[in-house]
């Protein structure tokens, strides 16, 4: 996974994703490039930084292969977090109003911008699913992190509490507690078998000792 992002690697990748639009307006590209780019970089973030979005990209990537729709999950990516406040439960939800907004004015069909704001609302809740196989590796892809190696996982970790610097250290304990437990108490972490038989042991192994330091921080 990735440590530094290269905002040049991401320009690249932000114009070959629009290509896939048949409409290219280079000073809308480049702007909304440039606002995309301001909002992972707020100062509240720690972990959903422009190193989370290259990351994320190099996961889908990987497994390039194993996806049909590559423009609705690559514009998906550049959105899902695009609005983030920890201290709000509608980020989603305005992830998506702006991916809408913004991909009517890159000149993206009506049909790719309902799937991509249908995926983003997804990420709400990872578990539930998405509306078929290629929804799935995208939910899959956002979470890895749970299976990076341990040392990475542990920076994920104090990124994330950095983010929710708001919450007390009981509150903190009880939220994040219950997320792993529920995650560990599933059949699977993963919803497709390839990122369950890549990162789903690592996951386990992360997640216990995440749960061993909470209870410990009391």
């Amino acid at each position: 996974m990735t440590n530094t992002p290269s905002i040049d690697g991401l320009k690249a990748r932000w114009r070959t994703h629009v290509q896939m639009l048949g409409n290219f307006n280079a000073d809308v590209v480049g702007r909304t490039f440039d606002r995309l780019c301001a909002s992972y970089a707020e100062p509240h973030r720690h972990y959903h930084t422009l190193v989370h979005l290259t990351s994320l990209f190099d996961c889908l990537e990987k497994h390039g292969e194993e996806i049909g729709d590559a423009a609705r999950l690559a514009f998906a990516a550049w959105y899902h977090d695009v609005v983030y406040d920890p201290r709000r439960s509608d980020n989603e939800a305005k992830s998506a109003e702006r991916a809408m907004k913004e991909l009517d004015d890159l000149g993206a069909e009506s049909a790719l911008r309902s799937h991509v704001v249908q995926l983003i609302l997804a990420t709400k809740n990872h578990a539930g699913g998405g509306r078929d196989y290629d929804d799935d590796i995208f939910l899959d892809a956002d979470l890895a992190i749970l299976g990076a190696p341990e040392d990475e996982y542990r920076t994920y970790v104090r990124n994330v509490r950095a983010e929710y610097a708001h919450l007390d250290d009981a509150a903190w304990k009880s939220g994040r507690g219950a997320f792993l437990k529920k995650t560990a108490a599933a059949p699977r972490i993963f919803r497709t078998g390839i990122f369950e038989g890549e990162y789903a042991e690592q996951a386990r192994a992360n997640i216990a000792w995440e749960l061993k330091e909470l209870e410990g921080a009391l």
